[in-house]
């Protein structure tokens, strides 16, 4: 159905490409000199990436004295912000060199590692600047260098205000239409344009000196549970993956700088089992706990060799089913390099949690219930890594006054408006469109958060004989007579899920009264574009994979073509 999905593209992969744009600068001093002087809860630290969104519940912008403190107090790999902490330009530049002066005042040998998910699309976490159309949108243009240009801005506007680490691309297989939580972050449903598009993607953020994660691993694509609320389960054998899901995940290993897990069940693989604590019932190791997963699949059969990341252990698929301290254990034993966001920076009381937590680990180590060497073998991944990208000498900091000026520039967002038209694609156009400027226009949209967007196309266009009409609530009465006084019936649908995907009836209605009245009627999909299927009987069918600039693009598009 999208222009993309037909395309059959090869996946050949040199590895020597892949790495060509990393940054290699030997460290003052030696890894292993490093290591020898830590101690062991150093070296838990060091395995750790805590989240700062809040303090007290109120947005970190800037960072305060308990929070340095703990920062100065742990040797931590690094952390990871999100768009409680990114408001401005040159507040979030100024806060992540805070952030790195904080763990620099404990002495400590490394910097820190300053993460983000900055997908596109839907996953946008910088509130300002370029919020690139998303993995879906990308490769609807059926032009695989335009994920490398939505990489390179995206890798621009991270690096000038410090980030060093985007957790991203998204790698996985959307094979299951009804999946509540990849959708339109996925490339594609067919793993060699995944495969294609993500290699791309890796060197777009490289060459920007920006490290790059893939995730999930061993793929979320064919889930019908999003693991943020539960423990999803994928009943396919490993020879099934390898057809699909693995494919992405093993022709850019050598490319990645991280990978990042899923917590998801595979029980034709992952037989071990344990009690839920929640449910008291049996449940299956999620793929983060697993060391057939984490270890005899990606490391030995897929020869992975980067770093290992967990998904945030505060997602219910882990904290609900298991014990902190069980589950971190489990996870570092099964071969995770980095805990994410297993503790907070967000109150006194998380903090004095923090302490236990570590305190806690730590014992497991002395014990055995944690292997110390594969603690060792994490730091010295950790830090490998870190050698590589110039983090064990001096950062410099970024310019707070440099990044107001690149950040969203008129440059960058050239390339983000490019981008966007060229992802918006019909799939039916009888004479719909382009509608142009004279005609009379009413357009039915069912989320408020879109009427901006959607104004923002049609002022782009310059058309001014334009209703809109909200129907988030069903039909509205004024429905009819808008109807008839327009030539043109625009209904906006926007499925972002399986069930939402399976409630088309208020767009299927406005439909039929178009019909009846002589209109010509015409679908704009802003999310998931399967529920296109369901409307053949519309005149027009159009696609944009996601909101903001995607859904201008499309309405400019559908006016002037």
């Amino acid at each position: 159905m999208r222009r993309f999905a037909s395309l059959l593209l090869t996946y050949v992969m040199v590895a020597e490409a892949f790495c060509s744009s990393v940054v290699s600068i030997k460290a003052k001093e030696p890894v292993e000199s490093i290591i020898s002087g830590m101690t062991t809860e150093q070296k838990i630290a060091q395995m750790i990436i805590p989240s700062l969104r809040t303090w007290n519940n109120k947005d970190t912008t800037v960072l305060n004295s308990e929070q340095a403190a703990a920062l100065k107090k742990y040797d931590f790999a690094g952390v990871i912000l999100f768009s409680q902490n990114t408001k401005n330009v040159t507040k979030t530049t100024e806060l992540i060199n805070s952030i790195q002066d904080a763990h620099s005042n404990g002495g400590f040998k490394d910097s820190m590692f300053v993460a983000v998910d900055q997908e596109g699309g839907r996953v946008t976490r910088l509130q300002t600047g370029t919020h690139m159309p998303g993995n879906m949108a990308v490769a609807a243009t059926g032009d695989v260098t335009n994920a490398y240009k939505a990489a390179t801005v995206i890798g621009k506007e991270l690096a000038v205000q410090g980030f060093n680490l985007d957790f991203a691309p998204v790698v996985d297989v959307n094979s299951n239409p009804a999946n509540p939580v990849i959708g339109v972050r996925s490339f594609s449903d067919k793993p060699e344009i995944v495969t294609q598009y993500g290699l791309n993607y890796v060197n777009g953020l490289h060459d920007q000196k920006v490290m790059t994660c893939l995730k999930h691993f061993p793929g979320h694509g064919d889930t019908d549970v999003d693991s943020h609320t539960g423990l999803p389960k994928i009943d396919k054998t490993y020879d099934e993956l390898l057809k699909s899901e693995l494919i992405p995940f093993s022709s850019l290993a050598a490319a990645t700088d991280f990978i990042m897990t899923a917590h998801i069940q595979f029980p034709q693989i992952e037989k071990e089992t344990c009690i839920s604590k929640a449910s008291g019932q049996k449940i299956y190791l999620p793929a983060t706990l697993s060391k057939m997963f984490l270890t005899d699949i990606l490391r030995k059969k897929l020869g992975y060799q980067g770093l290992i990341i967990t998904d945030s252990m505060e997602m219910d698929a882990i904290s609900t089913n298991f014990d902190k301290l069980d589950a971190s254990a489990r996870a570092i034993n099964a071969g995770a390099d980095i805990l994410l966001m297993p503790v907070r920076l967000t109150s006194t009381k998380d903090i004095a949690d923090l302490d236990a937590y570590i305190k806690g680990l730590g014992d497991m180590v002395r014990s055995g219930a944690i292997s110390e060497n594969r603690i060792n073998e994490s730091v010295t991944r950790i830090l490998r890594t870190k050698e590589k990208y110039g983090l064990l000498d001096k950062v410099q900091k970024a310019s707070p006054k440099n990044a107001a000026s690149i950040v969203g520039s008129k440059e960058l967002k050239a390339v983000e408006w490019e981008i966007a038209q060229k992802a918006a694609t019909a799939t039916k156009n009888d004479g719909v469109f382009p509608i142009g400027k004279d005609k009379k226009v009413v357009i039915f949209y069912p989320k408020k958060e879109e009427l901006n967007s959607i104004k923002a196309g049609v002022k782009k266009a310059g058309i001014n004989k334009v209703d809109y009409i909200f129907d988030g609530e069903g039909v509205s009465s004024s429905a009819d007579s808008s109807i008839q006084n327009a030539d043109v019936v625009i209904c906006i649908s926007s499925c972002a899920t399986g069930g939402e995907l399976k409630n088309t009836a208020t767009v299927d209605t406005l439909i039929e009264k178009a019909k009846n009245n002589g209109k010509k009627t015409l679908v704009l999909s802003t999310n998931l574009p399967y529920d296109l299927q369901k409307f053949n009987n519309a005149d027009a069918l159009v696609a944009c994979y996601g909101p903001g600039v995607n859904i201008t693009a499309a309405i400019y598009k559908i006016f002037l073509g």
